[in-house]
């Protein structure tokens, strides 16, 4: 579990990493307002992705297990799933873009900007579902090393658009990181037929393995729907209503903070998959869940709160001055989201599904809807303080559950040793 997590965090610290160094590119590159308007497109690829992801790979996680020994049929249903799901997800933000929106209905207004988006919601949908089947294989390094290559293919793509052919909008921004998805998918693909004696990616869909994919991840998607919703949201929320250089500064904050989040949110998922393989362990597995997330959080945390200013500074002044101080009030939010995240993954792993969605419902209308409020007002140091409140009452709440469930859990255990 240690290793798996590790290997985990460290595939999406690198992903964030070299995120950081391409935006850095980017803004150093091109305009405030096309770095904005960017980083809000890229943001909507990630919300059509949860809303494509229908639950189904988390379902992968929870049903791999009972078929490790012939798993084609599984991985394909569940690919060819997300996959339809996520062109129908792009589809309907390209319209809302086009009717709703001014700043990003340039999205929907160029025929390159419609097909990169399409494609984009469909690879991101798929690198997620092939990250959650690298946690049922437990092989996290095959995640490690797809993020760094795309981080690797994004980084060079940013750097020779506007240099060697004087690309200067958004759209170049946007084509690197699609051209990132593309190598990460293609390899993923490549290290499942290495490791899966021979396994071939085939446009098939089992309809009985669909139902029971859907089954099981429609509950799990509820949850991680509203849970994983609030991020991409606000910078098109700020773009909006705000500015595209308003973005610009948001993203690369919010980006440097995921940064630390991902440490909770990937033990999280681990944590899932063990309790899924061994629930009658659920006491020891949640505390060494918490120990491996507490420990590197708050590490990650204390070091990115030192360099955000040298860090920001390297995408400019603006950067820097407007995104220290939301930075370091951010990345906080890494000591209560740490018992969300194994809230979440023992409600996942025990079927208590309908209190896991309630609760992370009630946190992120009250999240988000705080953070529009104050942002306007207060602008991003407002809306850091908010978000750290908003996660901070449903950390409180997270742990005490937690805390009642592993109790009772090892009171059982003594039980059944007495008996």
């Amino acid at each position: 579990m240690a290793l798996n997590s590790l290997a985990l965090i460290l595939a999406k610290v690198s992903t964030m990493g070299l995120g950081f160094v391409a935006w850095l590119l980017a803004a150093r590159l091109f305009a405030a307002t096309e770095v904005g308007i960017a980083s809000a497109a890229v943001s909507a690829i990630w919300l059509c992705s949860q809303i494509a992801l229908l639950g189904i790979s988390s379902a992968v996680i929870a049903l791999y297990p009972a078929h490790r020994d012939a798993p084609d049929r599984l991985l394909n249903t569940a690919y060819g799933i997300t996959a339809g799901a996520a062109v129908v997800a792009g589809g309907l933000f390209l319209v809302v873009a086009s009717t709703a929106f001014s700043e990003l209905r340039v999205i929907s207004s160029m025929p390159l900007y419609i097909a990169l988006f399409l494609l984009m919601s469909v690879l991101g949908t798929l690198g997620v579902t092939l990250d959650q089947t690298s946690t049922a294989l437990r092989r996290g390094d095959q995640a490690l090393v797809r993020g760094i290559l795309a981080g690797i293919v994004t980084v060079c793509v940013i750097f020779i658009l506007p240099t060697a052919i004087g690309a200067s909008g958004s759209l170049a921004i946007f084509a690197a990181w699609t051209m990132g998805a593309v190598a990460s998918v293609a390899l993923g693909w490549l290290q499942l037929w290495r490791s899966l004696a021979g396994y071939r990616v085939l446009p098939r869909i089992d309809l009985a393995i669909g139902r029971r994919l859907l089954a099981v991840g429609l509950p799990n998607y509820a949850l991680t729907l509203v849970e994983r919703a609030p991020g991409p949201i606000m910078p098109i929320i700020v773009t909006e209503m705000l500015s595209p250089v308003e973005t610009a500064y948001w993203y690369t904050v919010w980006m440097m903070a995921w940064i630390v989040f991902i440490i909770p949110i990937q033990v999280g998922i681990n944590l899932f998959a063990e309790v899924s393989h061994r629930p009658d362990a659920l006491a020891k597995v949640v505390r060494s869940g918490l120990r491996l997330s507490l420990g590197p959080g708050v590490i990650a945390a204390t070091g990115v709160g030192v360099m955000a200013p040298v860090a920001l500074s390297l995408l400019g002044s603006a950067y820097a001055s407007a995104g220290t101080p939301p930075l370091r009030i951010l990345v906080v939010t890494v000591l209560p989201l740490t018992f969300i995240q194994a809230y979440f993954a023992v409600c996942r792993a025990t079927h208590r599904m309908h209190e896991a969605v309630i609760t992370c419902s009630l946190s992120g209308v009250f999240g988000v809807g705080a953070v529009v409020t104050v942002g306007m007002d207060h602008g991003m140091i407002g809306m850091a303080i908010t978000w750290l409140v908003a996660q901070t009452i449903t950390g409180v709440w997270a742990a005490w559950r937690l805390w009642r469930w592993t109790l009772s859990a090892e009171l059982q255990s003594r039980f059944v040793t007495d008996g």
